[in-house]
């Protein structure tokens, strides 16, 4: 027997390109409107600006608050350049605090706000109670309440607002 052998040839595809006709897109024609003109009067008003105002915050302080708010009270209705003269020839432990504050809110206000400095004015200045150190001295026995000591710490708020 013999066996048959059948030779296979490959079938050739033969691929013809498609020609695409390229397709025109036409907008859809718009008309244009044109609006009357109306007269319509403005009223120009004046730009009002909220004044910035520049806090400072200081939380403890380590001097009784009483004692504090005495040099406060004298530098209280000044300027605050004003009081960083007053408080420079004042000799106490208040005024060397507070003169470090006052110089800390004008610059604080100059380089951070470019507020001028000549035209800051006080728009609160006031010190509370801050925390209290309590101790027992034995030493002491009946006298101040029954040996307590307390050293008193202030807070202090400066707030500056602009003249203009």
């Amino acid at each position: 027997m013999a066996k048959e052998i059948k030779k296979i040839t490959p079938v050739k595809k033969t691929v013809k390109p498609i020609k695409v006709s390229p397709v025109k897109k036409t907008a859809p024609k718009l008309k244009v409107v044109k609006p009357e003109a109306k007269k319509v009067e403005t009223k120009i008003q004046p730009v009002t600006q909220k004044p910035v105002l520049v806090k400072y915050i200081d939380k403890n302080i380590k001097i009784s608050p009483r004692k504090l708010s005495l040099t406060v009270d004298l530098i209280r209705p000044l300027r605050p350049v004003d009081t960083l003269v007053r408080l420079k020839f004042t000799n106490n432990k208040a005024s060397r605090i507070l003169y470090k504050a006052v110089a800390n809110v004008i610059a604080d206000a100059k380089h951070n706000f470019n507020l001028d400095g000549e035209s800051l004015v006080f728009d609160q200045i006031f010190v509370g109670e801050g925390l209290k150190i309590k101790r027992i001295d034995k030493s002491h026995g009946s006298r101040f309440a029954r040996g307590y000591i307390q050293k008193r710490h202030s807070r202090l708020t400066i707030i500056v607002k602009s003249k203009n």
